[in-house]
């Protein structure tokens, strides 16, 4: 459901500016919007919210921490940590800043040194594929000292100019120098040129005027002897590996120890860099302070109490007005229950109800998992996923989305394995030879109209409900037009199902005339209300229906290629070789049913389902939330904070004291 919402003016003196806006980060429970000046009051009474000079500090701190984080590499910051941080007053805060920003340049340091090692390891490595790609050549040269060499790489396509580069050595080092040249996969040409030592920043200076690729060699080998390359740039390359590993070895204990610090302070520096903003967004008179916002009509009460305890009674909450429905700027909140609360990302996704409108999260909380269940239908699949959900949740219990795939995750996996008793399948047929189960409902396998039947009646059944539903909601928000239309869709609805069952026999032949004549009365009202387009939505209401054959096509799908892995695993003449080709399609099938199944299913409620009721153009309610809550807040003991910060910041050798508040 949808929460009723309040638009509240809070008011206090302006010297407490940043305490008002401080409690109110805490309490999370505002969803800020423009200031609207009251009625009584002159337009010059209240100008913009005024600007905070430590706006600047915060914005400066974090730019040097965003710097440092770039160094230290990114991480999650820890929750405790950060609520540590958040119990500090500004001037421990920067504080801690100073005592981090006093390793940039240690840090800053070690990341040069790594990245002069990796470019030197890239240069030498390049310089020994050339060698390599020379290595006959080179070895028919004789070892002469007082040379020097110059590595090239060129386009395979540029080979005509090697004659021309050759005969312009020769004339410039008057014939004492060598041009080698070889194959460099992939479409390249590696070559090397031997010339006198004297003669080097002229022959730099012709390479460099061709703009070719040179290769250099470094320094502590200038002069050495060709055919002593190879060997020596090997010993090069092992003993600056061991260099390298060394400092990154040293930067990563370094930056291991005041990572979760710096990713700390960046998430309260945020926050308090966001207070700020808040407040400049405000309205403010020469003595008084006011944000504006919307809230759920039941946290007002606490709301009060918590900023009547955090800043004073001089904070005033002016209650504006209560939200009518259909208004597009009101904020909306979502209110579930339970499992129910983990769907309600999936039943926004597409669209955000309009405030006043009927809230479609528990539908889709009972529909996905039901249809994902009846499509997949296996019990061992279920099991398998089961199992693989535990194992999720214990290697990422602190994420975000496992908060939301784990109660979701259970609920589908609860359907799978509940249809899969119901059909009798346990991994395919398996299930049945091995364990002697059989099916309560029905065996998906030789029931294939009675399992079509079943998906067409679900379609029906729901479409007729999303059109019901849609009355209710058009009701609500007095859209009278629509409201009729609706009506008359789910009268024509409800009169073809007659028919058909008539046609059936089911029913008998003197419902004709009524159900002719609904259908007809129907029509006429949705082309007096909506047009032309009124009758032919009939016949896509109808279509709708009929897309919920795909629960059972994708269902049989599933069942078959599931018999299909058992079949052929029993098929192999090796045991262990039919074993693994069994599991091997029953993973396919695992992973390629459960995936196609959710995405059918969400476009089944997206776009058969929720059209049909859903009010679209709502805005997500979205509170002034900081990372820390009210209660971890005010369990912090100044002493105790002050005592783990010092301990986290050791290593630095600022001496700022710390002073949490208390």
């Amino acid at each position: 459901m949808l929460r009723p919402m309040l638009r509240v003016d809070i008011v206090a003196p302006r010297r407490r500016a940043l305490d008002l806006v401080r409690a109110l980060h805490v309490a999370g429970v505002v969803d800020l919007a423009p200031f609207e000046s009251p009625d009584e009051a002159t337009a010059a009474l209240f100008g913009p919210g005024p600007e905070l000079p430590i706006g600047e500090e915060y914005a400066a701190a974090v730019g040097r921490l965003t710097e440092l984080a770039a160094l230290v590499g990114r991480s999650e910051a820890p929750r405790d940590l950060v609520a540590d941080l958040w119990a500090l007053d500004d001037r421990a805060l920067f504080g801690v800043v100073e005592r981090l920003l006093a390793t940039e340049g240690s840090v800053a340091g070690l990341t040069g040194r790594r990245a002069r090692l990796v470019g030197e390891l890239a240069r030498l490595e390049q310089y020994r594929s050339l060698v390599e790609a020379l290595t006959g050549a080179i070895g028919r040269l004789p070892a002469v000292r007082g040379f020097a060499s110059t590595g090239l790489v060129l386009q395979a396509r540029y080979r005509s100019i090697l004659p021309v580069l050759r005969a312009e050595l020769e004339e410039l080092t008057e014939g004492a120098c060598e041009l080698i040249a070889g194959e460099l996969p992939p479409d390249r040409i590696a070559a090397i040129v031997v010339y006198p030592a004297r003669r080097a920043p002229e022959v730099e200076s012709l390479l460099g005027a061709r703009d070719l690729e040179e290769v250099r060699l470094p320094a502590e080998f200038a002069g050495l002897a060709l055919d002593e390359l190879g060997p020596r740039l090997a010993a090069e390359m092992a003993a600056t590996r061991q260099r390298l590993a060394a400092v990154e070895a040293e930067l990563e204990a370094e930056s291991a120890q005041i990572r979760p610090l710096v990713e700390a302070c960046l998430v309260v520096l945020l926050d308090r860099v966001a207070e700020v903003d808040a407040v400049r967004n405000g309205a403010a008179s020469d003595h008084l302070v006011v944000l504006a916002g919307w809230l759920p009509a039941d946290e007002l009460a606490d709301l009060r109490s918590h900023l009547a305890r955090e800043v004073g009674p001089e904070v005033v909450v002016i209650e504006r007005e209560r939200a009518t429905p259909g208004r597009p700027d009101v904020p909306v909140a979502l209110d579930n229950r339970g499992p129910a609360r983990a769907f309600e990302a999936l039943s926004t996704f597409v669209a955000v109800p309009r405030y006043g409108s009927l809230d479609p999260t528990p539908l889709l909380g009972i529909g996905f998992p039901a249809f994902v269940g009846l499509m997949v239908g296996d019990a061992g699949y279920g099991l398998v996923a089961l199992g693989a959900l535990v194992l999720a949740r214990r290697r990422w219990r602190t994420r975000p989305w496992m908060a939301v795939l784990w109660p979701v995750g259970l609920v589908v996996v609860g359907s799978t394995i509940g249809f899969g008793l119901l059909f009798g399948e346990v991994f395919g047929s398996l299930g049945h030879e091995l364990l002697g189960i059989r099916p309560i409902l029905f065996d998906r396998r030789d029931a294939v109209g009675p399992l079509l039947v079943l998906a067409v009646a679900i379609g029906a059944t729901q479409v007729s409900l999303g059109l019901g539903l849609g009355v209710v909601n058009a009701v609500l928000l007095r859209h009278r037009r629509e409201a009729t239309a609706r009506g008359a869709l789910l009268v024509a609805v409800a009169a073809v199902g007659l028919l058909l069952a008539i046609v059936a026999g089911l029913l008998g032949q003197q419902l004709l005339p009524v159900a002719g004549g609904a259908l007809v009365l129907a029509a006429t009202v949705l082309l007096v209300t909506v047009g032309i387009r009124g009758p032919i939505e009939i016949l896509g209401t109808l279509g709708h229906v009929l897309s919920y054959a795909r629960l059972a096509a994708i269902g049989l799908a599933s069942v078959m290629l599931a018999v299909v892995a058992d079949r052929l695993g029993s098929l192999v003449p090796n045991v262990v070789a039919g074993v693994l080709t069994a599991t091997a399609l029953h993973a396919l099938n695992l992973g390629l049913g459960f995936f196609d199944a959710s995405i059918q299913s969400l476009r089944l409620h997206y776009v058969e389902f929720f059209t049909k009721f859903l009010e679209p153009g709502g805005r997500p309610y979205r509170p002034f939330r900081a990372a820390v809550g009210p209660e971890a807040v005010r369990r912090r003991d100044a002493s105790a904070v002050s005592r783990r910060i010092e301990r986290w910041t050791t290593h630095s050798a600022s001496s700022v004291p710390l002073s949490p508040s208390a």
